[in-house]
């Protein structure tokens, strides 16, 4: 196999593949855009807006570092298959909460069902696109980030015409649709090396932690996203269809340009754009903790977004990368699993910081953040392109 690397070489991800991991992201998306309403409906605290995103969070840090693996040993079809099952069941979870347990639970299940779902459909996609593997997922995230910037207006948009619950029904139908779709993916296992204590292996790879250190800056402020921006938005008098479009517009840029960022990050080094992506997303998050203009701070979400599309390809790129061929799926569960923990942890933390010490404390502590966890991942050289190692060996 050529193990040279080219912005340019045919990236080739099934569309199939592409319509289910939109399709599965939708619904977070929903859920995220009317976490408010929900609030509301349920009669539940704020700080159970932290708790309620954290459970998605926990669960899905649960899957992707348990059961990662098993992609990688021949189980990737029934990870697709459970993965879709379990997020269907978990929109009809949310349709029918009564309180705040059980929203969280919902939330959890479909956390969990995506920890099963994506380390499979990344492995799919690094497998099929050895010498464009930045590319590769890079539009698989954007289809990704495309599903969940349609889930809050779609949301919106059913729930005023048809009331709060129905959005999620919906869904579950949708998912269900996709199901038949997943079982015409094989997921062969790589038959060498020791497929055993995959994330001690991982961790003791720079290179994989790198990748980590980047994913990471981008999880804690996804946390504070998940759990705060709706309310956020609305403490400054924005409407709930305010709230829809600002996750949309802000989402925007990332399913546009995730793909072209890849390619950027193929060709320059995933770890170098990476951190070039996070720093560049610190000044903008600093300003929202000063901007008391819903729509400014709607533009300002876009902007940053540009330099977040870099974000996500890059850290996984640089962990595909890194990591040995046993280990492609289990590289990719970990980079997501402990971002899920991460996230989980700083939307508990944001709520509390946010009721007791106000938005200045809690974006400027938020930004500070992500900035020392670029400076953590950032290649020792930033001005000249990081050091390309060969694709890896996937057959």
């Amino acid at each position: 196999m050529s193990t040279a690397h080219s912005s340019d070489a045919r990236v080739h991800v099934p569309v199939s593949l592409l319509v289910v991991t939109a399709s599965l992201t939708i619904s977070f998306g929903a859920i995220f855009g009317l976490l408010a309403d929900l609030q509301k409906s349920l009669g539940f605290a704020a700080w159970g807006l932290g708790v309620a995103a954290a459970g998605a969070f926990v669960a899905a840090f649960v899957a992707q570092t348990l059961l990662s693996r098993y992609a990688d040993r021949g189980y990737g079809r029934v990870m697709l298959i459970g993965g879709v099952a379990l997020a269907s069941l978990a929109c009809l979870g949310v349709a029918a909460a009564n309180g705040l347990i059980a929203l969280v639970a919902a939330r959890a299940l479909l956390g969990f069902g995506e920890g099963m779902f994506l380390p499979a459909a990344r492995r799919v996609v690094i497998m099929q696109n050895p010498n464009s593997v930045g590319g590769a997922l890079g539009r698989l995230a954007a289809w990704q980030t495309g599903g969940f910037l349609c889930g809050p207006p779609l949301a919106a948009f059913i729930a005023d015409a048809f009331g709060l619950r129905v959005p999620f029904v919906v869904l579950a139908i949708l998912l269900v649709a996709m199901l038949p779709v997943m079982f015409r993916f094989a997921v062969p296992p790589i038959a060498q090396g020791d497929g055993h204590a995959p994330v001690r292996a991982l961790l003791r790879n720079p290179g994989v932690r790198a990748g980590l250190y980047v994913g990471a800056g981008l999880a804690v402020a996804i946390g504070v996203y998940d759990s705060l921006w709706s309310r956020y938005l609305k403490d400054l008098g924005a409407s709930t269809e305010f709230v829809g479009a600002s996750l949309t517009l802000s989402a925007l840029p990332m399913a546009l340009l995730a793909g072209r960022a890849g390619r950027l990050a193929e060709r320059e080094g995933p770890r170098r754009v990476g951190t070039l992506g996070l720093l560049g997303a610190v000044p903008f998050i600093a300003s929202y903790g000063l901007v008391t203009i819903p729509w400014v701070i709607g533009c300002l979400a876009f902007v940053q977004s540009i330099f977040d599309s870099a974000v996500v390809p890059s850290s996984q790129a640089q962990v595909a990368r890194a990591a040995p061929p046993e280990h492609i799926a289990a590289g990719q569960g970990l980079l997501d699993g402990g971002g899920m923990l991460i996230a989980a942890i700083s939307a508990l933390v944001a709520a509390p910081v946010y009721e007791h010490w106000g938005r200045g404390a809690l974006w400027l502590g938020l930004a500070a953040c992500v900035a020392l966890c670029a400076l953590a991942g950032a290649p020792r050289r930033l001005r000249t392109p990081g050091t390309r190692r060969p694709a890896p060996a996937l057959a």
